[in-house]
């Protein structure tokens, strides 16, 4: 890892790499309108996210994601947690989640989990919770600002704890947050060869939206095509 400090400021400025990885709909949606109803699992794409999330350090994690999915993503299988162990890599990645408002109930099989898990929240989230308490036994719980998250804070708080690589696994939320703040380096993109419209199913980037011209550029540099899905990865220019 690489930390670097402007003489001027004393600002530290990280190199971590950050990956998103999603999948979502030929019509551009992650989830259909209901998240709970059943859903088809595509072979090749839980290949490739297992083969992506393996390679990190730390996961990043929104919290609408963990309330309805109730725990985290593991590597399961036996050669990447061998190559893990390898290169000197915790069992399991860190799970970080990112809740400003620490709307998280302690009584979720998340916190039950063999994992190292941190949450990233805010000074409000932690005087709202009346469970606050019970939350930080379980995790450790970090304040990142006010009301809104400090992104800078928190890239440099991961850096300092020897995090190099971050894969973000969504939702559109916690993505909409990292391309504002500028921090995802590049994207992993499964097309998945189905539709579930719906004006209110969620999308990759949700957020306010982004203006066209500040929109972030992005530089396809690898194709593949496993039956009729097709993984895009992208680099993104800052």
């Amino acid at each position: 890892m690489s930390i670097v400090y402007d003489v001027v400021t004393q600002t530290i400025m990280t190199t971590i790499q950050t990956t998103l990885v999603l999948g979502m709909t030929a019509d551009g949606k992650i989830k259909p309108v209901d998240p709970k109803s059943p859903g088809y699992i595509y072979p090749a794409d839980q290949a490739h996210l297992e083969y992506q999330a393996s390679l990190a350090d730390l996961f990043l994690v929104g919290a609408t994601t963990i309330r309805e999915e109730g725990q985290t993503y593991t590597i399961q299988n036996p050669e990447l947690l061998a190559a893990r162990k390898v290169r000197g890599q915790s069992p399991q990645p860190i799970t970080c989640v990112v809740s400003g408002s620490l709307n998280l109930s302690p009584d979720m099989p998340f916190f039950n989990q063999d994992l190292e898990r941190w949450i990233f929240t805010t000074r409000s989230g932690l005087e709202k919770n009346s469970q606050t308490a019970t939350i930080k036994k379980q995790a450790d719980v970090i304040e990142l600002g006010d009301t809104d998250l400090d992104w800078d804070r928190a890239y440099t708080l991961m850096a300092e704890r020897g995090i190099r690589k971050v894969v973000a696994l969504g939702g559109g939320a916690l993505t909409a947050a990292l391309v504002d703040a500028g921090r995802i380096d590049d994207w992993w993109l499964t097309i998945w060869p189905t539709i579930f419209g719906g004006k209110d199913a969620p999308t990759p980037v949700e957020g306010k939206g982004l203006v066209p011209l500040n929109a972030p550029h992005l530089e396809l540099i690898e194709t593949r095509q496993l039956g009729s899905e097709l993984f895009l990865h992208y680099r993104i220019h800052k």
